[in-house]
């Protein structure tokens, strides 16, 4: 194996190791989140930031050593990972089409759960703002008629039950 397509599978098996803790990560959101644990959600968030990072970082080591084993294989620079797979050496292909199934695979599972967690927020959020609006609408102070049809304002001290018999 070349030393480029050394380096290129590096790459790509710490990039398969940062989506695996990406994964790894999004299910701590998600069980944070289920559990109303807000510091272990804020944890997740900040490690989710890290990884990110890392990621970015690793997209752009390995979009390099692709332009560079694409031009050493005759193909154009902005080749993807197919083409430079197709013209490798048996030994380089069979490792780099497992690396890239399993990217391809951690990719769908992380959009997955990615969209999952979002729907799972967005339904949390609606629920605790119409928990809001019904606890705000009870306890604000407003105008409405009272029984001779004038104008009365409803107290601060409302109360949700009565205590009439």
């Amino acid at each position: 194996m070349s030393q480029g397509m050394t380096n290129l599978a590096d790459v790509l098996h710490a990039r398969r190791a940062s989506m695996e803790e990406m994964v790894r990560l999004l299910a701590e959101e998600r069980e944070a989140t289920i559990s109303c644990d807000t510091e272990r959600l804020h944890e997740a968030t900040a490690r989710k930031l890290e990884v990110v990072a890392a990621m970015e970082v690793l997209d752009g080591n390995c979009r390099q050593l692709m332009a560079n084993e694409a031009e050493r294989l005759g193909l154009p620079a902005n080749a993807t990972l197919s083409p430079i797979i197709a013209r490798s050496a048996p030994a380089e292909q069979a490792e780099l089409t497992a690396l890239q199934k399993t990217i391809a695979t951690l990719a769908a599972e992380i959009r997955q759960m990615v969209d999952e967690n979002r729907r799972f927020l967005g339904s949390s959020l609606t629920t605790i703002n119409r928990s809001l609006a019904f606890f705000q609408s009870r306890f604000t102070v407003s105008e409405t008629y009272g029984g001779s049809g004038q104008m009365v304002e409803r107290g601060a001290g409302t109360r949700l039950l009565r205590k009439e018999i």
